[in-house]
């Protein structure tokens, strides 16, 4: 490219009065297109051949899909389609780095479709790196602003960077393209985030019921505006209401295309999960059986089968299964993460510590690992490092009750009551039935000598479901406490 610069610019050089000038720009203009696509057309004959992911673990009808669509591909060389088809089938068959790779390959052939970036900045947000997401995304958004989901996915990776003001600029962009229901949602976040949780309600209450249906979330949502201006009755209706599902829904039909792709591994271990989910480890074992055969490295295999094996009661199983995947994809976040829960639970926290900053290398994002952390940096003596990792865990999930009950834990230990007062209302704001929140807070309260709060504390953590020894002894201690009192 540099040598067909040069030529342009020789050409420029002459335009020194001899030619018309008019004349002269259109030369430039054709040698310079000349220039441009020499160069596009060396890089594309430059570009590696076809990603040929290892099939040999694949059953045989994945196997017969990918390498078909793989043949396709190398007879193709230059089409940037059947590069990019060929990713999606890789990606939703349990590839991830092949489909990555294919994808850039396609977005080299054909820089003006907005699918591939956007398909890689989907894969690398799912890995955790999100300013990297970003950057693919902008390239997709930059061939078509009118696409919502592209701007639905930008404010929510934006949120969840703390960057809010941006975040608002892209769920509006969202709204004007169609997608005003998720963008509804997303502007809730950003001013719940934000403390603003009155104007947060009157936004999700402008909601129909029919939407709220078809957005569940806002449920949630409305709980935490509630809990955030102290309408604890409220927050409860609300949350009441919530069903599982995820923080942000919304129709993307350049994803389900990738759907049409999918072998037969990924219905299988739905089924599997369901089974897990209905509390029939032994089955989900059994089922999972002749696939792990046949994918015995399979990262989402794996992953299903050490919970089926740690809820079958089997730990070093399971332990084994996290080990062996860990060495065959050591950037998988999830095995970190369970590799952390399993050694917390068998008293091992260095390992579990070690695992957790790993996770959170790959995937800052994680609420849980930040938790974790910080429990396990209480136990080491190291206080202020705690308090930092729970408010990092706050960040990514801020009505998180355990969280700020650690929080309040920590300040009681240092007699800082009105702190802990803080923290503990907090929690039992976050979730109204959060038992232990109002036992605490109870007995701060009594600390402070504020013995009505502390009664009304505990008869709430009597109802929330604290045990009554607990209560019982908190009540002696305030009764002891008023009656010395001058």
């Amino acid at each position: 490219m540099v040598e067909e610069m040069s030529k342009v610019n020789a050409s420029l050089a002459m335009c020194d009065g001899r030619i018309p000038l008019t004349a002269c720009q259109a030369l430039c203009r054709i040698l310079l297109l000349a220039a441009i696509l020499a160069g596009c057309s060396r890089e594309i004959s430059s570009l590696a051949e076809p990603v040929a992911a290892d099939l040999s673990a694949a059953d045989g009808e994945i196997r017969t899909l990918l390498s078909d669509l793989l043949q396709a591909a190398r007879q193709a060389p230059e089409d940037a389609t059947r590069r990019g088809v060929l990713g999606m089938a890789y990606e939703v068959n349990g590839f991830a780095d092949a489909a990555l790779e294919s994808y850039r390959q396609a977005e080299v052939l054909d820089a003006a479709d907005p699918d591939w970036p956007y398909y890689q900045a989907l894969l690398v947000a799912h890995r955790g790196d999100l300013e990297r997401s970003l950057e693919h995304l902008q390239r997709s958004l930059g061939i078509d602003a009118g696409y919502a989901p592209a701007w639905l996915w930008r404010g929510t990776w934006l949120l969840d960077l703390d960057r809010l003001d941006e975040a608002e600029g892209a769920f509006t962009q969202a709204a004007g393209r169609g997608g005003e229901l998720a963008a509804t949602v997303g502007h809730a976040r950003v001013l719940l985030r934000r403390g603003e949780a009155a104007q947060a309600l009157e936004l999700l209450r402008s909601q129909t019921g029919s939407a709220r249906q078809q957005q569940p979330y806002i449920y949630q949502l409305l709980g935490q505006a509630h809990a955030q201006l102290g309408q604890a009755e409220e927050a409860r209706q609300a949350l009441a209401q919530v069903t599982p599902s995820g923080p942000l829904a919304w129709a993307d039909a350049r994803s389900e295309e990738k759907k049409s792709y999918e072998g037969s591994l990924t219905a299988r271990l739905a089924r599997v999960r369901e089974l897990l989910e209905l509390d029939h480890p032994a089955a989900a074992l059994q089922a999972i059986a002749s696939l792990r055969t046949r994918y015995p490295d399979h990262q989402g295999l794996l992953s299903t089968l050490s919970e089926a094996y740690r809820l079958d009661g089997q730990d070093d199983r399971a332990l084994e299964v996290l080990l062996h995947g860990l060495e065959i994809h050591p950037e998988f976040t999830s095995f970190h993460l369970n590799l952390a829960d399993h050694y917390i639970r068998s008293g091992e926290n260095d390992r579990a510590f070690e695992h957790l900053q790993r996770a959170l290398e790959l995937n800052p994002a994680v609420s849980w690992a930040h938790a974790q952390k910080g429990l396990l940096l209480l136990e080491r003596g190291t206080v202020t490092a705690a308090m930092a990792a729970f408010e990092n865990a706050l960040r990514y999930d801020p009505q998180n009750p355990q969280i700020f009950y650690y929080m309040g834990m920590i300040e009681a230990s240092k007699a800082s009551w009105s702190e802990a007062i803080r923290r503990f209302r907090e929690s039992v704001q976050a979730d109204p039935e959060f038992a232990l929140g109002h036992l605490a807070l109870g007995r701060s309260l009594t600390e402070m000598q504020r013995y009505a709060e502390a009664t009304l504390a505990l008869e709430r953590a009597l109802r929330a479901g604290a045990q009554p020894a607990d209560v019982t002894a908190a009540r002696a201690e305030l009764v002891r406490r008023e009656a010395r009192a001058p």
